[in-house]
């Protein structure tokens, strides 16, 4: 009775749990495409998991209503591709696909009303492992595509990447492998810990999907002319993109992007992403980050070893201190404390302590 009594309890803040979240998230006035689809999934979370009140009435808990249940949470699914999708291939989502997507659940559902059966849940669930390593697979794959986009259109990326889904991956396989044993235990207290699982795994996802900003790919278009000459390809603008990027430092513009360049150079933004790939053996996005670091960071820590490191990143075209941390260490391989410490340059001072004036305003 007791662990029944902890089953409801955690059963019913889970409920709130979605229900508040997702009445905050459908509420914003301003809410972006991503918000409106987390909005919508944890409703739906909300309803699913208020409906698993049923079960745990007194004499409910049996093996028919637990198959039954189990049909529904099979839905829950098509949330989690809904999202996976949308994040690796943006405005991936509309009523149509997610429609497709539910077919099969409206069959296997169908199915079982007309026979239901224990060897029905069975192959329903043999059926959701099948597709969810199919989404995932799918989703991991989109998402090798999506970043190898923005590293080729984009000198900052903060916003945009989404390297943090491998995360998401594991704590999903987490969530879905706890299901598969709860759908199996069948205990009131298990089902407890899939309720906190569930909680852990979407509050997880909506902290990284906070202040994102998902760009749609755009298509690639048609080179015109790619000065191709007997299989060797010749680019108009070679020297002059490195002379402008360069001379007038457009580099330390955070918001650079390839198809800003591209328009200047008089070019389209796949050939000029071609030049930098076949001739500069680079993307765009590292091109940018090396010149930030080699052409402004390095020379201001040496120059001004008292200047604060956020100071720094600022003033060399990084929007945030751990993208040029990073950035610092790939192209020098040493951190900026590090090269400090080496250069000799931060001798009898503590770099990062203060700002250009003294104030200290800038300190990380």
């Amino acid at each position: 009775m007791a662990s029944l009594s902890l089953t409801i309890f955690v059963n019913g803040a889970s409920t709130a749990y979605f229900a508040v979240v997702g009445s905050q998230l459908l509420a914003k006035r301003s809410r972006t495409r991503l918000e409106t689809l987390l909005g919508g999934i944890f409703a739906y979370w909300a309803l699913a998991t208020a409906k698993d009140l049923i079960s745990l009435l007194p004499g409910s808990y049996t093996a028919t209503m637990l198959d039954a249940i189990q049909m529904a949470d099979g839905w829950s699914v098509i949330t989690l591709a809904c999202l996976l999708f949308e994040l690796t291939m943006p405005g991936w989502v509309t009523w149509r696909r997610v429609g497709l997507l539910a077919l099969p659940f409206a069959a296997f559902t169908a199915a079982y009303v007309a026979l239901p059966s224990h060897a029905m849940a069975t192959a329903y669930l043999a059926f959701l492992a099948f597709f969810g390593a199919t989404v995932i697979r799918i989703g991991y794959a989109k998402a090798e595509v999506y970043t190898h986009y923005l590293y080729q259109n984009y000198s900052d990326i903060d916003h945009m990447d989404i390297s943090w889904l491998r995360k998401i991956y594991a704590a999903g396989f987490v969530y879905m492998t706890l299901w598969v044993v709860v759908s199996v235990v069948r205990q009131p207290a298990v089902d407890s810990l899939l309720y906190l699982a569930g909680i852990a795994f979407w509050q997880m996802t909506l902290y990284y999907c906070s202040g994102l900003q998902p760009v749609r790919p755009e298509p690639g278009g048609a080179d015109a002319d790619d000065g191709d000459f007997g299989g060797r390809r010749y680019y108009q603008f070679a020297g002059i993109v490195e002379s402008i990027v360069e001379g007038e430092a457009l580099y330390l513009d955070p918001k650079l992007s390839l198809l800003q360049l591209a328009s200047r150079l008089g070019t389209n933004r796949t050939y000029l992403s071609n030049y930098f790939n076949a001739v500069k053996n680079t993307t765009f996005y590292d091109y940018v980050n090396a010149l930030r670091i080699e052409k402004k960071s390095v020379p201001m820590m040496l120059e001004h070893p008292e200047y604060a490191l956020d100071y720094v990143a600022q003033q060399s075209g990084f929007n945030s201190l751990s993208t040029f941390r990073r950035a610092f260490r790939k192209y020098t391989g040493t951190t900026p404390g590090g090269f400090l410490s080496s250069s000799g340059a931060g001798e009898g001072s503590c770099p990062g302590e203060s700002a250009p004036d003294g104030t200290g305003e800038n300190k990380p």
